[in-house]
């Protein structure tokens, strides 16, 4: 059985916290806790740099899945720029998708990012 290690710490230090090519998968919730105080939000800022984390964090083959909640102040211009990254990655190394409900036009939007199994050296773009 795998050992589990909770951290406390911003999401934007997982590399330096985990090291590279060690998860299977990487996962994000992003905007606020539930039932917590909705004034404390993820920003965009830390955000992005937790996902290229991710990038390093994650190994060939693995997963990075991240739930995008836009119906907060600053949700939307959050996913839109963790968007903007994920789709300039190289699709030599990279494969992603995005899946929203078309009908709920404020509804999470799930983005995943699969690090494709041949992708031994990091290519970003």
């Amino acid at each position: 059985m795998p050992e589990l290690h909770l951290q406390q710490g911003c999401h934007s230090q997982m590399q330096q916290l985990v090291g590279s090519n060690v998860a299977k998968l990487v996962a994000f919730n992003l905007g606020y806790l539930p039932g917590g105080d909705k004034r404390i939000i993820t920003q965009a800022g830390s955000t992005l740099q937790a996902v290229e984390a991710a990038l390093e964090v994650v190994c060939p083959g693995g997963l990075i899945s991240i739930m995008c909640y836009i119906g907060h102040p600053g949700g939307l211009e959050e996913y839109e720029q963790v968007r903007d990254l994920l789709a300039g990655l190289s699709p030599n190394y990279w494969t992603s998708s995005e899946l929203r409900l078309v009908n709920r036009p404020t509804a999470p939007i799930m983005l995943l990012l699969w690090r494709r199994q041949n992708a031994q050296s990091l290519q970003h773009s």
